[in-house]
Order: C-alpha cells, then sequence, then structure tokens
C-alpha cells in the first residue's frame, strides 16, 4: 500500500483529475498496477475473515454480547472496503491495458 501510495502522484492526471495512463510513465504505471492488484487482494480476502467473523459471532451479536453499533460500523467498513477494492481492482485493470501485462506477474 505504501508503494502504491508514492507512485500515485507520479501518475498523470487529466484535467477532470482521472489518470491519463497513456501519457504517465510506463514504469510506474506497470508498478501502481501490480500494487493495486495486490492491495484488491488483500483486501478482498480480509473482508472474507470479517465475513467469518460475523457469521460466527451471530449468538454473541443476537444476545447482545456484541453491542450492535460495532456490528454497525463493521457493515459500513466493509462497504467502504469494498469500495476500495472495486476501485483498486480497476485501476490494475486500467495499468495492465497501458503496459500490455495479462497477469500480476
Amino acid at each position: 500500500m505504501r508503494d502504491l501510495l508514492r507512485q500515485l502522484p507520479r501518475l498523470h492526471a487529466d484535467g477532470q483529475g482521472t489518470v491519463d495512463y497513456a501519457n504517465s510513465d510506463r514504469a510506474i504505471v506497470a508498478a501502481a498496477g501490480q500494487n493495486a492488484a495486490c492491495m484488491a487482494s488483500a483486501l478482498h480476502m480480509g473482508i472474507g475473515a470479517i465475513g467469518h467473523l460475523l457469521a460466527t459471532s451471530a449468538p454473541q451479536i443476537e444476545d447482545g454480547s456484541v453491542d450492535s453499533d460495532a456490528v454497525e460500523a463493521l457493515g459500513w467498513l466493509i462497504a467502504e472496503l469494498g469500495d476500495l477494492g472495486a476501485e483498486l481492482a480497476l485501476m490494475a485493470i486500467q495499468c495492465r491495458r497501458r503496459t500490455g501485462r495479462t497477469s500480476r506477474t
């Protein structure tokens, strides 16, 4: 994630602030795409792990041992992480198109 955050400012943007992959340095685009794909994968695995925790915690949630506010906060977190994962996957696809790479290797 740190590497991707360092690479983002090095990508060119168009007038609307959208990444201009075609006019960005090809090596930076390739590295950013690989890092975005890795981050998306890690996010999706983490969201799955949270889902498993919630599913196995259902009795504690039902009896009030786990506060409903905590469950709501987890729901919002999962929604935000899902949106981030989707954006990262889209970025990885755009980077692969620019560099002609077909896999994450």
